[in-house]
């Protein structure tokens, strides 16, 4: 598929699509959730707010997978394939629950927390509408502006688990510059 083929209606709907999943999502995982506890909080303590972490929840299916979204065909199709498949990730983020797979694993939470930092700092609306056109953009999961930045944080806390950073600077720093 093109990029050039997509008008602002279709990526509109796909935006009001992608929006209506993370709502609903949450709202099924949140009411099993549970706040950071004191050792995961610690764990990322440092590269985001306070007030970020506080809202921070998450939950552990151990052996239940996160079913692939309702759009998942779709956008496979629309990148050839360059789409995740939801039951292989260690954990997916709704706006602030971030659900494991299996374990709450340090990178993962990391690059969840990430997620939920950009919603919190650009707003959910514009987050998503930057999330949807980037992969419409690049036909490609791991080329959205986001997820490269996620990415990139991820593996600099990955590597340095002591060398502080706000999360939230950068991505302020990334939306100054034009980068999503």
């Amino acid at each position: 598929m093109d990029a050039q083929q997509f008008t602002e209606t279709s990526i509109a709907e796909m935006v009001a699509g992608v929006k209506k999943y993370l709502r609903t999502e949450r709202e099924v995982y949140l009411r099993h959730s549970e706040p950071l506890t004191p050792d995961v909080r610690q764990t990322i303590e440092g590269f985001f707010s306070a007030d970020l972490l506080a809202r921070l929840r998450t939950i552990t299916l151990t052996g239940a997978r996160v079913p692939p979204p309702p759009f998942s065909l779709k956008a496979k199709e629309m990148s050839g394939g360059r789409f995740p498949d939801f039951v292989h990730m260690d954990a997916i983020t709704y706006i602030d629950v971030i659900v494991f797979h299996d374990r709450i694993l340090p990178r993962a939470l990391f690059h969840g927390a990430v997620h939920s930092a950009q919603i919190a700092v650009l707003g959910f609306d514009k987050y998503v509408d930057l999330y949807v056109r980037g992969f419409v953009k690049h036909l490609s999961w791991l080329a959205i502006p986001m997820e490269a930045q996620a990415y990139q944080l991820d593996a600099r806390f990955a590597e340095n688990p002591t060398e502080l950073f706000s999360a939230e600077k950068e991505i302020r720093e990334w939306d100054a510059a034009g980068r999503y």
